[in-house]
């Protein structure tokens, strides 16, 4: 008895600490302007625990609204170069199977050359505003996710099933993302979803390996480390070291929230 005592209060504690992270869909008098100006949403940003995400959702009976606000100098740049992705799961739960990516980030060709490295504000304060607003000045292609085995691939104003989206930089290099989503557009039934699991998601640098002829005699052994008897009797041990360097582009920025819908 005791045993299913404790049993039920834990499906009670986590219950409650998952309807305590659900955030209420905002109230509005009007739907907002998909315009980047997002003075018309009349309410409190939801922060992300890191601070790097601002954001908001709302809906009425056939969309979904999202604003967004990227505080973050690296995740700025991450959705610059590599592009975001907003995710829709009808369960409420995370690993969303449908929504957009916009922007959609460079071409992976323009880094075969040169790595890109990430830029914080040690540099010069004017030069890292005018980079992260020349990464979106011309952001027109938006890939639709999930409607097709690929991703589905258009000009952000030739768009033919009523989604919008729009993103800006303000004077102080802050990404300001809107996007109106119809729901009929992704095939959710709204009737049928209390909870609408919402990702947002950077793209990532992913490094491109490298083969170095000369270094063709250093694979490594077992443990990592060259061994054996060679002609000239015992060779000592050798450690080979990786060629990885960090680089803080390399990890993607990440918010999920869970929104139950009016």
């Amino acid at each position: 008895m005791l045993k299913n005592c404790i049993f039920l209060l834990s499906l009670i504690s986590i219950s409650a600490l998952a309807q305590k992270n659900v955030k209420e869909s905002v109230a509005f008098e009007k739907p907002p302007k998909i315009d980047g100006d997002v003075s018309d949403w009349s309410c409190e940003w939801w922060i992300d625990p890191d601070g790097k995400f601002f954001s908001n959702v709302t809906n009425d009976a056939d969309n979904l609204y999202v604003r967004l606000k990227i505080a973050d100098d690296i995740t700025q740049q991450k959705i610059g170069l590599f592009g975001l992705s907003v995710k829709l799961n009808p369960t409420g739960k995370r690993k969303g199977k449908v929504g957009l990516k916009y922007p959609v980030g460079k071409d992976a060709s323009e880094f075969k050359k040169n790595e890109p490295e990430a830029v914080d504000r040690s540099a010069d304060i004017n030069n890292l505003v005018q980079m992260k607003k020349d990464l979106i000045s011309d952001v027109e292609v938006v890939e639709l996710i999930g409607l097709a085995k690929q991703n589905i691939v258009s000009s952000r104003l030739g768009l033919a099933n009523g989604i919008e989206a729009i993103i800006v930089a303000q004077n102080d290099g802050a990404y300001i993302y809107e996007a109106k989503i119809p729901f009929k557009a992704f095939r959710i039934k709204k009737s049928d979803v209390e909870n609408l699991g919402v990702e947002f998601e950077t793209g990532r640098y992913i490094p491109q390996s490298k083969n170095n002829n000369n270094n063709a005699g250093n694979t490594p052994g077992p443990g990592g480390y060259g061994s054996g008897y060679g002609a000239g009797g015992y060779r000592q041990p050798r450690m080979y070291y990786s060629n990885y360097q960090y680089n803080a582009l390399s990890s993607p920025g990440y918010y999920f929230v869970a929104v139950k819908l009016k």
